[in-house]
């Protein structure tokens, strides 16, 4: 198997920045983790949180213990290990060793070939949360929204990039959190679309993205309003009848054989705001399914935004392999501190794994299952651990080459036709596949 090399040392250099001994331990002494480096110190922590998470299925707060021990070779008692992880400021420093790595291990993995429908959108953004039950003694700190099943539970409010198939930010909050103050800035959104889902929809907030320029695809509750100024099918006949009404007047008229489109619109902030609403009758729930967005309807036709929407599924898998590959769950445990310090390091491990299918991709010139990635990688990681330990830089190359050529072979995607036909690929999105060279690796993560 042919292997850039200049690429190897790139992905093998954000290895050793991220996991160096120096920065994670200035990184334990800044968040006030620890004072003084004794045998637990924030690197020695930090790495064997992240690596037992990701080689292993971890139930207990003592396979972490023994993961640590197994690793740096110690006999850390139990006691002395528990002490470090209550201690208040342990999650500050795996909060902050998990930004730092899904900030800096992260490449352009997809990109549109030049004149397809959005390629003139530099990212593609989605928003999601998920939650999971805790501790019930917790219900004071980490409310969940269904006390009488989860009286606690967090949630963790998660903007992806789609085209580097991987998050860029992740907010951990009580579940009861309001979902929409944790989305995106729209300032930043201008050339940017983004999608989410229906528990995002303020239109204040809508507004403001059209302003910036950006544009969103987002999916839209029932019993909403809005004055219909005009409606289309999906056969393009226009719908006189249901013209210049509001929704509610005309909702029992909307035909259920074809997709409507309603153009909409309405004063938000002293300012008119039009929009597109895509209706889709399901047969099977006896609904329709509603879909508000911005995107011209020249260049996104109603069917293609339908498609589109599709990708927000892309969340829901990196969700799933957090809880399925990376021990994302609860701990038995009341203590805050080791509850968010665990989580944080479930994510770190799972971007860890995902950096390497990704790294492959690019490196191997290979489309990756980034699922079949996340339980592969289990059976190289040990190598890569045992580099990242001593800072052995040729030993690093050589367990990232042996890494990388052993998920070429075991973690490839299955059906990557299948999906230029009805998966993520049938709108142009293409899997990056050996184009960049090392500097445009450098400027993508």
């Amino acid at each position: 198997m042919q292997m850039d090399h200049e690429q190897l040392s790139m992905v093998a250099a954000k290895f050793q920045w991220v996991f160096s001994e120096s920065l994670l331990n200035a990184c334990g002494k800044e968040a006030r983790f620890c004072r003084r480096e004794r045998i637990i110190t924030p690197f020695r922590l930090g790495l064997a949180l992240t690596a037992t998470a990701a080689s292993q299925h971890v139930d207990t707060l003592a396979d972490f213990h023994r993961g640590f021990n197994a690793l740096w070779g110690t006999q850390i008692s139990y006691e002395a290990f528990y002490k470090q992880l209550a201690k208040p400021h342990f999650a500050d420093f795996m909060r902050t060793q998990t930004e730092r790595l899904v900030g800096e291990m992260t490449l352009k993995v997809f990109g549109f070939t030049k004149g397809q429908m959005f390629s003139e959108c530099r990212q593609i953004v989605l928003q999601d949360g998920t939650s999971f039950a805790i501790h019930d003694a917790l219900r004071e700190v980490f409310p969940g929204r269904f006390k009488a099943v989860k009286p606690a539970a967090v949630e963790l409010h998660t903007t992806m990039d789609l085209l580097c198939d991987a998050p860029t930010t992740v907010v951990l909050t009580p579940d009861t959190a309001n979902a929409q103050a944790f989305l995106p800035e729209p300032a930043p959104l201008k050339g940017v679309l983004l999608l989410a889902d229906r528990g995002y929809i303020d239109l204040h907030y809508l507004r403001r993205v059209d302003r910036q320029g950006g544009a969103f695809l987002i999916r839209a509750k029932a019993g909403m309003n809005p004055h219909v100024s005009d409606a289309y099918r999906e056969d393009g006949k226009r719908l006189h009848s249901l013209r210049n009404k509001d929704l509610k007047a005309i909702h029992h008229r909307l035909p259920k054989r074809q997709r409507v489109e309603l153009v909409v619109s309405g004063q938000i902030d002293g300012a008119p705001l039009r929009l597109r609403l895509i209706l889709s009758w399901n047969a099977k729930t006896k609904s329709f399914g509603y879909f508000l967005t911005n995107l011209s309807p020249k260049r996104y036709p109603l069917e293609v935004i339908c498609r589109a929407y599709k990708w927000r599924w892309a969340v829901e898998l990196l969700f799933k392999e957090w809880k399925s590959y990376a021990n994302l769950h609860a701990f038995d445990t009341e203590k805050v501190p080791i509850v968010e310090g665990l989580i944080w390091a479930a994510i770190a491990a799972a971007a860890l794994k995902r950096f390497l299918a990704h790294a492959t991709q690019l490196i191997a010139q290979v489309i990756m299952s980034t699922r079949k990635a996340a339980m592969c990688v289990t059976y190289v990681l040990g190598d890569i651990v045992e580099a990242l330990k001593t800072a052995a830089g040729a030993a690093l190359d050589d367990a990232l080459e042996g890494a990388i050529t052993y998920l070429a072979r075991h973690a490839q995607r299955a059906h990557p036709q299948r999906d230029r036909q009805t998966g993520r690929l049938q709108l142009g999105l293409e899997p990056l596949c050996g184009s960049y060279d090392a500097a445009e690796i450098k400027e993508a993560a």
